[in-house]
């Protein structure tokens, strides 16, 4: 630095948590963490929202995420949701259908359409600055440094005189945080800074983006909410993102320039068949490259790294987005219990044991899906029509499960319920009626089939429950704690499983089951053990 620079010097630790990037995945953890009671704030480099539209899709994991922080029911008023997804053949005559689950596991519908500026909006304004989340824009993130106790992040301050276009100015500070979070994308400066390496998991195409604003929806409305054409001459993305928003994507043939379509002739041309420009204005087009990677770990001392920052996923699922943000209710959890001291931070070490299989998993399929859209050769595309359509109806989209990290790990059988994603159910209790969340509460979540939740537990067991925040649940209305399983979804879904209860983690994503009433004990130790809470002398005193 220069003589001239200023810097300002920081407190022994300004905040807990100090987050880099402050998209919709930095803003989803700074919420989550700020609601928990923490010190967060999150610094980025632009001075506004960014307006141009990136994702578009989001599945009811995530509608379930935003029903945490209180937003889901307005923003579902503000997208479209998906009932009928299409991939159409080299003929133009439907190849794939997938029907998303209504309602699906989540207690919302299986996909929705959306406009991502909408959702930045709504995080930051009704979930951020009501969690006294520290919010800081014009400083870009130069230094980081692990102190062991805590990390001191380098800020330089910039002007922002043209949107994207960034100046210095020459004023520097230094933050220190108990821990740094880079939700920071791509070229995450987190990452590098952390030297964290990344394999490439081999799927690199470009693609023209083109989003455009309607003046009349209803003239569109003809078109699909989402479609994939795998035509050979050009593979093209036709979707609604969100109830006044329409975007196309068209893949760049070998022989093509992303400067190619810096001319909007061209890009005009493309559009022709579904969108003309008295239709309305185009908001953006600008060329992609979708690439597939993912990073070799997420922690590195007190730093870790989520969303785009840890891994990169083709489009052709619609799981970017999403991803980041199953990062960011995996890391809010954990951090927080670390945060009050209840868990060793040897529990940040399974978030990249539990995120990474289940992402590269998502890119994996997202390949296959892009192989099936991107084949160019008009043979070869004939013959995957006639194969796929003689193979009949594709098995629904479901994510894998959690396979490793925090999960119930019983002696002899696997714990089939271990690691899977948990059902919500709309339930009643003391005259209110609503999905389970809203009813009963978040957290950690014991639900039991029937009778007395707390009937085989110890004082040690209901004291780790009251510790930990857990609610506690009968599905038996007359049971203490009980409530009445209105949709019957969830007697359903224990039913299933022979299980008699379940215990659900804060990210939805279930520890484990217990077949009896008797073993719900058991299940308890297991999450005691794993967790390594220590019960204080006051907590000990309570157990005698």
């Amino acid at each position: 630095m220069s003589t001239t620079e200023v810097i300002h010097p920081s407190t022994e630790s300004d905040f807990d948590v100090a987050i880099v990037g402050y998209g919709p995945v930095g803003q989803a953890l700074a919420a989550l963490l700020g609601r928990a009671g923490h010190r967060v704030a999150a610094f980025e480099r632009f001075k506004e929202i960014y307006r141009m539209p990136r994702a578009v899709h989001l599945d009811h994991e995530i509608m379930r995420l935003l029903q945490a922080l209180g937003l889901a029911d307005v923003l579902a008023k503000e997208m479209v949701p998906v009932r009928d997804y299409q991939w159409l053949g080299a003929d133009g005559e439907p190849l794939l259908r997938f029907d998303p689950q209504n309602p699906a596991p989540s207690g919302w519908e299986g996909s929705y359409m959306f406009f991502q500026p909408e959702l930045e909006t709504s995080i930051h304004r009704d979930a951020c600055l009501p969690a006294d989340v520290t919010v800081e824009r014009g400083w870009v993130a130069e230094g980081l440094e692990d102190l062991g106790d805590r990390v001191e992040l380098t800020l330089h301050r910039v002007s922002e005189e043209e949107p994207g276009q960034l100046t210095s100015t020459g004023e520097y500070r230094r933050v220190r945080a108990r821990w740094v979070v880079g939700a920071d994308g791509a070229n995450s400066f987190v990452r590098e800074t952390c030297g964290i390496s990344r394999r490439d998991l081999g799927f690199q195409e470009r693609w023209l983006v083109v989003d455009a604003e309607p003046h009349d929806m209803r003239a569109l409305a003809h078109l699909p909410i989402a479609s994939q054409r795998c035509d050979p001459a050009r593979p093209t993305t036709v979707v609604q993102s969100g109830p006044r928003h329409r975007r196309w994507e068209f893949m760049l043939l070998p022989h093509e320039q992303p400067s190619d379509f810096e001319d909007p002739e061209r890009v005009w041309a493309l559009l022709e068949p579904w969108y003309r420009p008295e239709d309305g204005p185009l908001t953006r087009s600008t060329v992609y490259e979708f690439r597939s990677k993912v990073a070799e770990r997420m922690r590195t001392g007190r730093m870790l790294i989520v969303g785009d920052a840890a891994h990169l996923t083709p489009p052709f699922l619609g799981q970017g987005l999403c991803s980041g943000l199953r990062d960011a209710a995996n890391v809010a959890w954990k951090l927080d219990l670390v945060l009050r001291g209840l868990a060793s931070e040897r529990l940040l070490d399974t978030v990249e044991r539990e995120r990474q299989p289940q992402n590269e998993a998502v890119i994996r399929f997202a390949i296959e899906l892009g192989k099936v859209l991107c084949q160019l050769d008009p043979k070869a595309a004939a013959e995957r029509d006639v194969m796929l359509r003689e193979a009949g109806p594709p098995p629904p989209l479901e994510l894998a499960p959690l396979t490793a990290g925090l999960l119930h790990q019983p002696i002899g059988e696997p714990d089939p319920l271990a690691g899977t994603l948990s059902v919500q159910g709309v339930v009643e209790h003391a005259g209110q009626e609503g999905r389970f969340d809203d009813v009963v509460g978040r957290g950690f979540q014991l639900i039991v089939a029937d009778g007395d939740p707390f009937e085989h537990l110890s004082s040690r067991h209901r004291t780790l429950l009251d510790m930990l925040g857990a609610t506690v649940t009968s599905l038996d209305p007359a049971a203490p704690r009980g409530v009445r399983d209105r949709d019957g979804r969830l007697t359903a879904w224990l039913s299933a499983h022979n299980a008699h209860a379940v215990l659900i983690r804060p990210d939805f994503y279930v520890f484990g089951g217990a077949a009896s009433a008797e073993a719900v004990p058991d299940l308890l130790d297991d999450l005691h053990t794993q967790l390594q809470i220590k019960f204080t002398a006051a907590t000990s005193g309570a157990l005698r």
